[in-house]
Parts: structure tokens; C-alpha cells; sequence
């Protein structure tokens, strides 16, 4: 019986008492009985102390937190074992040891384009309309332990013939890498070779509605086999061996590889910044300062017959302002084949200016040099426009204006092809052009 039961007991027991009683020991017969009760008190704290009633409720608090618990475990294992979903940078899904992971990334690019020829040669002068420039669906993430990783990308549409076709759905990224550990890596698998650092940008983070012309036609594009990479506070390099440079889903055959060997590589160097803010081809308000120098190298010997050797070089280097920013590339290549030309070389310049903390307008020039005699030898156009971030690169409009100083025809038309520049007539130029671009990137 607890403390105040027993108290309640004697006290009723008391009055009952008390009621029945009259006459003139009534007094002493009531007192009594008090002394009686506080004796009982006495003995039951002299037996159970004063810690009786925290005792009581620790006892009823436990039992609580048991009941929560054993709820907390039913409602886990409903959910796969505490398998974790949502979205972070991307719509992911995860193990409850972090082990195994996906998560599945979306660009989306629609262009409209106006481009204006003179005396087109087949007769339309001014041309325009939609098309779905890229469509792309990414999966990664980790397998096996936090130390493996892998990518799948693939196009749905892509109208570029630098890269791909667009006639079907193409297979981009395709690799399987390890952490070894000290900062080194290695990728096994298909993915964008490292060379260029303007090509290096994803196309979703790019300050212009595509890459640069004369990038596209230096760049290594993508490649099949093996790639070791190196990253630390402030260097970071890549060095890859592919069967072929610009070539992407090739099977084995008995031609096979397309060339005897080809080597490519980059070396980055951050003199401040971070890493992250130079994966964004342009510098955001708020941003630290940022400064990267890299350079880039590559090498191959095809394996048909004749002379095939092709030696190339890059050097460019990025500089972050937070709200502006500025970069410059030069591209040199050095081939046997004196019909390709022997030492092409071209630049690039390019920058903005936020205006706002939406809002950046931008301008590229951007010249090349083909080394032949045909009457295209030489690339130049002037590229400017106006960037309208409404969820930074996650939902961004571009609208660019370019115009070509030279004539546009089959030696620089291919590379050009990214942004919807068209071959001239033979003799003619001053072609422009007029782009809007919406691009989701998430």
C-alpha cells in the first residue's frame, strides 16, 4: 500500500472514529489515534527512505521509453531497414549502411535558333527553329563500400555530331571507379577524357548555350579504358589510355584498336579557391576568389596505314572574381598528316558580369587557325548574350547573339555544328545567328 493510501486509510478511519464518539473522552480518544497514525508514518519511511517515490516514477519512465523503442523497431523495418530516399543534388536512393547508392540526375535543353547566310547554296538564307539540343539521364553512385563508385549516362537526343549523332539513344558515361586511397583513383569504363578545361565542364554548367567551336574541334571527347587520377588541397591531375581519342561505344573487332596506342592527360593547379566552384563555368555572387591554371596533353598513333602520329597540347587558366569572371585556352596540335594540316592552333576568350544576383551578361571571341590552304581555313566569331539564373544552373535562359568573321565551310563545320552554325556559300561570310536556350539541370 503506498504512502498516501495509507494515510487516506487512517485518516478516514480517524473521522469514523471521531463521528461515533461523544462525551468527554472524545478528546483524548482522537488524540490518540494521531499519535497512533504518525507512528505508522514513521515506520513506513524508516523502511522505504525518501527515495520511494522518484524510485516509483523512474520505474513508470522506463516502461515508457520500452514501449516507444519497440515502436520506433516495428516502423523501421517497414521501410527496408532503415533504407534511406529523398533528393541532395540529385534523386537518390540508399542502404541503411550508406554501402550501396543511386541517384539519377536530368538535363534537359531546349534551343530555338535563327540564323541568317548570304546566298545560301541551298537557297535558305534565313533559317530557324526548336529542336531538343541534349536530353540526358544520369545514374550514380557507390557500390560494394563508399570506396567504389559508378556512372551511367545516357543521351536521348543530341544533335551535335562532334559527340553524337542524335539519330538514337547513345550511351555517354559508362564506368566503374575505385578509391585507392592518398588521393588516387582509378576509372575503368567509358567517360570524357581529360584534356580540355572548358570541355571538362558538364554542359549543364556552362556559361554560353554550348561549347566554344574551336574546344569542340581540339577536345578529346570521350574514350574506352582505363583512366588514374590524382587529387590534392591543390593539384589534382589525370592521365587516361583509351583504344581511340573522340570514340565512344566501339566494339572489339579485328581491326581493333582503332589506333596503336592514344594517351591523354590534364594537370590542374588551384592557386585559391575551391575545387567545387570550378566545376560552374561561371562565378556566382558570393563566391570566393578562384584562380586555376591547367594544361592538358595528349597523344596517339592510328592504326591504319600511313602517317597517323597526332601530338596535342592545352593551356588555360580560370579566374573567379565572385559576380565576374574570365577564362582564356590555347589549343596547338601537331599531325603527320600534312592534308589535315600540320600544326593547327586556335584560342579562346571568354567572361561575364553579374548584373544581379540573377542576371550575368557574357562574351566569348574565339579564333582558329586550320592550317591548310582552303578558303575556310581560319574560324573567328564574337559571341555575347545575357544568362538569366532562376534556380542558378538547376533552371537557367541563355541568349546569345554570335557572328562569324570568316567563312564557314567543311573544315571547321563539323566542331561549329554544337552551335548551329551552318556551312556558307563558297566566298561568303558574315553569317549571325540569334539563340534562346532553356537548360534544366537536376
Amino acid at each position: 500500500m503506498s504512502l498516501t493510501k495509507t494515510v487516506g486509510f487512517f485518516a478516514g478511519t480517524t473521522l469514523a472514529i471521531g463521528g461515533a464518539a461523544f462525551g468527554a473522552d472524545q478528546n483524548n480518544e482522537f488524540a490518540s489515534e494521531i499519535a497512533n497514525l504518525k507512528a505508522q508514518i514513521a515506520e513506513l519511511k524508516a523502511s522505504q527512505g525518501d527515495s520511494w517515490l522518484t524510485e516509483q516514477r523512474a520505474a513508470e519512465i522506463r516502461g515508457i521509453v520500452t514501449d516507444v523503442l519497440a515502436d520506433a523497431d516495428t516502423r523501421s523495418s517497414l521501410q527496408g531497414s532503415g533504407a534511406g530516399a529523398g533528393y541532395n543534388g540529385g534523386f537518390f536512393l540508399s542502404s541503411a549502411d550508406g554501402n550501396y547508392s543511386m541517384k539519377m540526375n536530368v538535363l534537359e535543353q531546349v534551343r530555338w535558333t535563327f540564323n541568317n547566310r548570304n546566298d545560301a547554296t541551298d537557297g535558305e538564307d534565313q533559317t530557324w527553329g526548336f529542336e531538343n539540343k541534349r536530353t540526358r539521364l544520369t545514374w550514380s553512385g557507390n557500390m560494394v563500400d563508399s570506396s567504389w563508385s559508378y556512372k551511367v549516362a545516357y543521351y536521348f537526343a543530341y544533335s551535335n555530331d562532334v559527340e553524337f549523332d542524335g539519330s538514337s539513344t547513345d550511351l555517354a558515361d559508362a564506368y566503374v571507379a575505385k578509391d585507392l586511397g592518398n588521393g588516387l583513383s582509378l576509372t575503368v569504363g567509358q567517360f570524357k577524357l581529360p584534356f580540355s578545361g572548358e570541355y571538362g565542364t558538364d554542359a549543364g554548367n556552362l556559361q554560353f548555350n554550348d561549347y566554344s567551336t574551336v574546344s569542340n574541334d581540339f577536345s578529346d571527347g570521350y574514350g574506352q579504358g582505363l583512366m588514374l587520377t590524382y587529387s590534392a588541397d591543390a593539384f589534382r591531375a589525370a592521365a587516361a589510355y583509351v583504344n581511340a581519342l573522340n570514340q565512344t561505344n566501339a566494339e572489339f573487332g579485328a581491326d581493333s584498336p582503332s589506333d596503336e596506342y592514344a594517351l591523354t592527360g590534364r594537370a590542374e593547379f588551384k592557386l585559391s579557391g575551391t575545387w567545387d566552384q570550378f566545376n560552374n563555368a561561371m562565378s556566382f555572387r558570393g563566391e570566393e576568389m578562384g584562380v586555376l591554371i591547367g594544361a592538358g596533353l595528349n597523344w596517339a598513333d592510328s592504326n591504319t596505314a600511313g602517317d597517323g602520329d597526332v601530338f596535342g597540347a592545352t593551356v588555360d587558366v580560370t579566374v573567379d572574381f565572385g559576380g565576374a569572371n574570365v577564362m582564356g585556352a590555347f589549343y596547338w596540335d601537331n599531325n603527320d598528316d600534312a592534308a589535315a594540316g600540320e600544326n593547327p592552333y586556335g584560342f579562346t576568350l571568354q567572361g561575364g558580369v553579374f548584373v544581379s544576383d540573377d542576371w550575368e551578361v557574357v562574351a566569348r571571341f574565339e579564333y582558329g587557325d586550320a592550317d591548310t590552304d582552303a578558303d575556310d581555313n581560319d574560324w573567328s566569331t564574337l559571341t555575347f548574350g545575357a544568362n538569366w539564373y532562376m534556380a542558378q544552373n538547376t533552371a537557367k535562359l541563355g541568349i546569345n547573339f554570335g557572328y562569324a568573321f570568316d567563312e564557314i565551310g567543311t573544315t571547321w563545320g563539323g566542331a561549329a555544328s554544337g552551335n548551329n552554325w551552318l556551312d556558307d556559300a563558297a566566298g561568303e561570310d558574315g553569317q549571325w545567328m540569334l539563340q534562346a536556350q532553356m537548360s534544366f539541370s537536376f
